[in-house]
């Protein structure tokens, strides 16, 4: 059953928190004017996720597709990794911010923007080494996608420090795609072929530019209308588990398909001046689907800038980003008893996680060296929501740390926290399980018979016959029922 309620105590002690994810919130990687004058200072990328959290053994990159007019998959323009950026020892800000900065000419006006409770480093520092290049300036050309990674082929943390073994691929001037075929290179393509892959991605974001190629696992995180130019910037205000289906866009095809995901996360697009005013310019712009526009019609992002540091609230353009919601592992920003089924089926998962790598076809992707199956690691959305899970509870592991999984304990914080009401399935007097309206009444018990008559999965309520309101799982019988009955007649607090 899904219950939209949190307990009451929580209201205000959870007020402001956000839970153990961490996503690619910003990027800045074409400033408006000379690049040797405004890229140097005014490029950056934003990281927004859990205040204090230690993001050693994380990197994030610049992974770029050439160009490709002409549709003959022969790229026109460099592929390769153009920038990368190790994590190490770095820490999410007190306001929930890490902004990574270009500071090639000795100095950022970026880090001058930044706020108190945001922390920053510049490139020169964090770059990942990579003879006998330095940190430079990110691509402005061809299309672009922005990898958030944790584990990656030959590299290891020891004593909180990298270690970048032979055969390391995640660095700067590495070509990630030998064959031009839209896939990170596992190392056995023809044509000398680094191994990029399996790499773990933890948040990612791409636009195309002249049809050349993207590097998301998902094309749901590719923008979709950058036809004509290429972005300076993108900036999320949303964050979804899935596609919301909110609007419509035409494909290459002519066809009408729905937006992205992607499309209904960013506001996008160039600068309307130079780069100090940080300001969208909305006549070459995109961004999420106005509610009230045909379905075809963005959101009007006049007055929309850019907030390193900050979130991506625009009174002018009627913009509120998203904040991550304690105890919301699916993503729609509430807590439901959907959440509380989540948590109790994830005891022990980890970040660690592996699987077999699948081709497009679903066939594993065999490694030469050992003829078995190379093994993909947990990733995106998922990655996210075993963070979230993991730190229900920070004190759970070995010392009185956080434990490296999800614990019973982040289970009991979790149900210590919030409390549903396994009774309300109607919302004034309609009968639907996704909403509430806080009240157990005649309608919810018809909504309920109603459900079990038919034998709807959403009135499995029990599991093995005990009474577990939202547990499910062992099919609708008349314990389940019974289950209802009780929490019936108890009504909700």
């Amino acid at each position: 059953m899904i219950r939209t309620a949190a307990a009451a105590a929580c209201l205000l002690a959870c007020a402001g928190a956000v839970s153990g994810q961490v996503v690619i919130n910003e990027v800045y990687p074409n400033p408006g004017g000379p690049a040797s004058t405004a890229d140097v200072i005014y490029e950056y990328i934003e990281l927004y996720g859990e205040p204090g959290m230690d993001l050693t053994g994380y990197a994030i990159g610049q992974v770029i597709g050439g160009t490709d007019p002409e549709g003959d998959d022969i790229p026109n323009n460099a592929v390769e990794i153009d920038e990368a950026f190790t994590l190490d020892g770095l820490t999410i800000g007190p306001d929930g911010f890490l902004v990574i900065f270009n500071d090639d000419a000795g100095a950022s006006a970026i880090e001058q923007l930044l706020p108190a409770g945001a922390n920053g480093a510049g490139f020169n520092d964090t770059f990942i080494p990579s003879p006998p290049e330095d940190a430079g300036n990110l691509e402005n050309d061809g299309s672009a996608t922005f990898l958030l990674v944790r584990r990656r082929p030959n590299h290891d943390i020891v004593g909180g420090v990298s270690v970048y073994e032979p055969g390391y691929a995640f660095r700067k001037d590495v070509n990630q795609d030998v064959d031009f075929d839209g896939k990170l290179d596992f190392g056995i393509e023809s044509g000398g072929a680094a191994q990029l892959d399996p790499l773990q991605i933890i948040d990612e974001i791409a636009w195309s530019n002249e049809g050349g190629k993207e590097y998301v696992r998902d094309s749901e995180q590719e923008i979709s209308e950058t036809v004509g130019f290429n972005p300076d910037f993108a900036s999320r205000v949303e964050y979804y588990n899935e596609n919301p289906m909110l609007g419509l866009r035409t494909n290459g095809s002519g066809m009408t398909v729905p937006t992205r995901t992607a499309d209904e996360e960013f506001v996008y697009g160039d600068m309307i001046a130079l780069a100090p005013s940080l300001e969208v310019d909305p006549t070459r712009a995109g961004g999420p689907t106005d509610p009230n526009g045909d379905g075809f019609q963005d959101i009007d992002v006049a007055g929309f800038e850019l907030t390193p540091g900050a979130f991506n609230d625009s009174a002018a353009a009627g913009v509120t980003q998203f904040r991550f919601v304690r105890g919301d592992f699916d993503f729609d920003g509430e807590v439901t008893a959907d959440d509380e089924s989540i948590i109790a089926a994830s005891l022990g998962r980890n970040l660690d996680e592996q699987s077999d790598c699948l081709d497009e076809f679903g066939m594993p992707i065999i490694d030469p060296s050992t003829m078995q199956p190379f093994q993909c690691w947990v990733e995106g959305r998922e990655a996210n929501r075993i963070l979230a899970m993991m730190n229900m509870d920070k004190t759970d592991g070995t010392g009185g740390g956080n434990a490296p999984d999800v614990t019973q304990a982040d289970i009991d914080a979790f149900n210590a926290e919030f409390t549903f009401c396994i009774a309300d399935v109607t919302i004034d007097g309609t009968c639907d399980p996704s909403s509430s309206d806080g009240a157990a009444t005649l309608s919810d018990f018809s909504c309920y018979l109603s459900l079990w008559s038919n034998s709807d999965a959403l009135a499995d309520i029990t599991t093995t016959g005990t009474c577990v309101p939202g547990a499910g799982g062992d099919g609708v019988d008349l314990s389940d029922f019974s289950c209802y009955l009780a929490e019936w007649s108890q009504g909700c607090p």
